[in-house]
């Protein structure tokens, strides 16, 4: 009898200490997913959503603050400008190509051909700052979910 006793307070100890492992284990898992829904960045094409509100581009500066997901921020930042511009020259190139081409005069072959390949250009430019942004926000996610900070 003595012993069905122990053996029993035994098993309502284990399941009850159980119990406890589990109840802990689902409040941090509650908190993960509270900080992965509320602080976490995720990006749709060129909307970037935090939470329930819409960031641009320009706002997700203020959301990197470790030194090597500002560094990502920057480059990226530059490569998107460097692309933009060479979209915005290629377009003029492409342009005058089309006047000159248009009005009979030589030199239109060059310009159509300069407009094509800064186009190409820009596109490269804004591939890769797409990359160097998505590696800082991937970072940034890492750093507010684990507390990671390099």
């Amino acid at each position: 009898m003595k012993r069905t006793k122990t053996l029993l307070r035994f098993f309502i100890c284990l399941v009850l200490a159980n119990c406890i492992t589990i109840l802990a284990h689902t409040q941090n898992k509650d908190s993960l997913a509270r900080v992965y829904n509320n602080e976490t960045i995720q990006t749709f094409g060129r909307f970037f959503i935090k939470g329930s509100k819409r960031l641009t581009f320009g706002e997700l500066k203020n959301e990197f603050s470790s030194g090597i997901t500002k560094d990502l921020y920057k480059k990226a930042k530059g490569q998107r400008v460097l692309g933009g511009l060479c979209t915005v020259t290629a377009v003029a190139a492409l342009v005058t190509g089309a006047v000159l081409k248009k009005q009979d005069k030589n030199g239109a072959l060059p310009f159509t051909i300069l407009g094509v390949a800064l186009n190409l250009g820009g596109f490269n430019f804004r591939n890769h700052s797409t990359q160097l942004l998505d590696r800082a926000i991937w970072q940034r996610n890492k750093e507010v979910l684990f507390g990671v900070i390099p």
